[in-house]
Parts: C-alpha cells; sequence; structure tokens
C-alpha cells in the first residue's frame, strides 16, 4: 500500500454482504482503497495493521455491532479521531444523531443517499487523485 492509499483508506463495516459489496464498489470506482469488515471485531483486528482515513459503520452488526465497536476505538488515541459516518435504519439513530462522539461525522439513514456519502467522504477523507 503505498502512502497516498494509506491516507485515503476507507474502512467500510457492514455485515450485509450485498451492501458491504456495493459500497466497496463505489469507493472502488471513485479511486478509494477500501477494506471491508463484516462486524466490529473483524474491523478492529483490520485496524491493528491499518489505520483507515475514514469508516463507514452499520450499526446493527452480529457478533460486535457499530455501538460497542464505536466505543472501542474511542479508548485508543491512534483510533480516536478517526472520522465514522454511520450508515443504519437501526431505531438508536435519532439518539447516536443528538449524543454523536466527536468522531461520528454524519448519521446516514439506509437506504443511502450515495451523493451524500461521497460528499462527506471527500470532505473527511479527502479528495481522490486520479
Amino acid at each position: 500500500m503505498t502512502a497516498q492509499e494509506a491516507n485515503t483508506t476507507i474502512l467500510v463495516v457492514e455485515d450485509d454482504r450485498g451492501t458491504r459489496e456495493a459500497l466497496c464498489e463505489i469507493l472502488n470506482d471513485a479511486g478509494y482503497p477500501v477494506l471491508p469488515a463484516e462486524n466490529g471485531l473483524r474491523a478492529l483486528d483490520t485496524m491493528a495493521n491499518v489505520t483507515p482515513a475514514l469508516i463507514l459503520l452499520d450499526l446493527g452488526m452480529p457478533v460486535m455491532d457499530g455501538l460497542t465497536f464505536l466505543s472501542l476505538i474511542r479508548q485508543h488515541a491512534q483510533h480516536s479521531a478517526i472520522p465514522v459516518i454511520v450508515m443504519t435504519g437501526d431505531l438508536r439513530a435519532p439518539r447516536l444523531r443528538s449524543e454523536r462522539p466527536d468522531n461520528v461525522m454524519e448519521v446516514l439513514p439506509k437506504p443511502i443517499n450515495v451523493g451524500r456519502m461521497m460528499a462527506l467522504i471527500k470532505q473527511h477523507a479527502g479528495p481522490m487523485q486520479q
């Protein structure tokens, strides 16, 4: 992985395989390196080796949900400042919008508005140099 890729890598944490693959394809097509993870535990394992520029995070997942994942990354200085965009249809979303942690940039409802998601990614992870 090049230094440019290391600075723009997006971690996609989503348990639904179809959604995860679609998001990864959209981001790859936009020029972003992507790391997929099907739950929070797998995402933590990935982050042991790579610090992403931004995390796209689903809330409702098996093994480790998004809220638990958020609380764990906030405990580590290296990960606590990584911007997070939460994607959810979860009923806890309004509470997360009003009480969101500093690193949660936005809570996007599902189905995802891809244009809004890409605007947020460019704002918080930077545009890709194509």
